[in-house]
């Protein structure tokens, strides 16, 4: 049987002149970037997933993600809920192996 696992974290999108949406994960320490909204929300579901993985991979604990309404954020900046389904590791560790090249 099939276990697929949920996560939800906060991103922050970050809006500055002629530049990228940056987008951070406070909790992950991670960040990426895209040119639209459309982008920027389609490359944060691929970093947070990636990260999952390899947080999963390697033993490391999962961090707690922080309540949406207490991130405090500046005026070219808001606060985005991400969310990611991915299949448990335990039940298809073959799907979430690296490839070693």
């Amino acid at each position: 049987m099939q276990r697929v696992e949920c996560y939800t974290y906060p991103a922050i999108f970050t809006y500055e002149s002629g530049q990228e949406i940056a987008v951070t994960f406070p909790d992950l320490q991670c960040a990426t970037s895209g040119v639209d909204d459309e982008d920027a929300l389609l490359s944060a579901k691929e970093l947070l997933e990636c990260v999952l993985i390899g947080l999963k991979e390697d033993k490391e604990p999962i961090p707690e993600p922080t309540p949406l309404e207490t991130i405090k954020t500046q005026s070219n900046e808001h606060v985005v809920s991400i969310e990611i389904s991915m299949l448990s590791m335990e039940t298809h560790p073959e799907l979430h192996q690296r490839q070693s090249n």
